[in-house]
């Protein structure tokens, strides 16, 4: 790794005392260093997170940079990295949490899919609980700010430890009526649900609504990918929270951003 200041493109720098970093050619860059990832110099870098942030996919970044499409991959997976390590802080107020599962529609399945499916789960993929789909927790602010991960399985004994360290201590929190919630008030929380089942999904102010819109958002962007590899579910949920969180922003805003971070790492 090669440090370029961001200030003047200088190569060669002082060490301070203080820790920081002084460009030997401007004299004015104390620590706003770049590093140069993957031969990529901070020209590049803006115009990779300008056509990311737009939509554009490997080959078309790759394309329009002149830049080798493994290096593109590569760049990418940094950036989620970062957008997956830039999370909300504790919750509070009145939250909403849910649980759904990600993965494909069993009628949209080849034989040969469902039949790994079965050796690896032991089961047929189908919908709703006990299905071979990825179960992923989320917990949303009525701010807008929304936080998930992957989760092993939606019992008590997975779903609440994630909420005790979230959600901050005497917040109300929205939920449905599922089992896995029931301990709630006994931590310290005001809790309220409302009975899907019944399709009853508004009572008063107690509702999920909101987190039920991030979860079509995230399933739409999802499928527009054309599925992606389990494995590589939480840097592609980290990287849709992040966008979620920061939609308010602009795109220069959103790119200085990134960059602020790709300077820390």
């Amino acid at each position: 790794m090669r440090f370029v200041c961001k200030n003047c493109g200088g190569k060669k720098h002082w060490k301070l005392g203080i820790g920081e970093l002084r460009c030997r050619v401007c004299k004015k860059d104390k620590s706003r260093f770049l590093v140069k990832y993957l031969k990529l110099n901070v020209k590049n870098w803006s115009a990779l997170i300008d056509l990311f942030l737009i939509g554009a996919n490997s080959p078309v970044i790759s394309e329009k940079l002149n830049k080798n499409i493994k290096t593109i991959s590569k760049a990418l997976k940094i950036l989620r990295i970062i957008m997956a390590k830039d999370v909300p802080e504790v919750f509070s107020g009145t939250v909403e949490v849910d649980e759904t599962y990600l993965g494909g529609q069993k009628k949209n399945k080849n034989k040969k899919q469902l039949r790994k499916e079965l050796e690896i789960f032991g089961k047929e993929s189908k919908s709703g609980f006990g299905t071979t789909k990825q179960p992923v927790f989320g917990i949303l602010a009525r701010n807008g700010q929304v936080w998930a991960e992957p989760v092993p399985d939606v019992e008590a004994k997975d779903l609440i430890p994630l909420i005790t360290r979230q959600v901050k201590t005497g917040a109300k929190v929205c939920s449905d009526t599922w089992r896995a919630y029931t301990g709630l008030a006994s931590k310290g929380y005001v809790h309220r649900t409302v009975e899907h089942r019944e399709k009853e999904y508004v009572r008063g102010k107690n509702h999920i609504n909101g987190l039920e819109g991030f979860w079509g958002y995230l399933k739409r962007k999802l499928a527009s990918k054309g599925g992606i590899r389990r494995k590589y579910l939480p840097l592609f949920l980290g990287e849709y929270v992040w966008r979620y969180n920061n939609k308010k922003l602009n795109l220069k805003q959103k790119r200085n951003k990134l960059l602020n971070f790709l300077t820390q790492i």
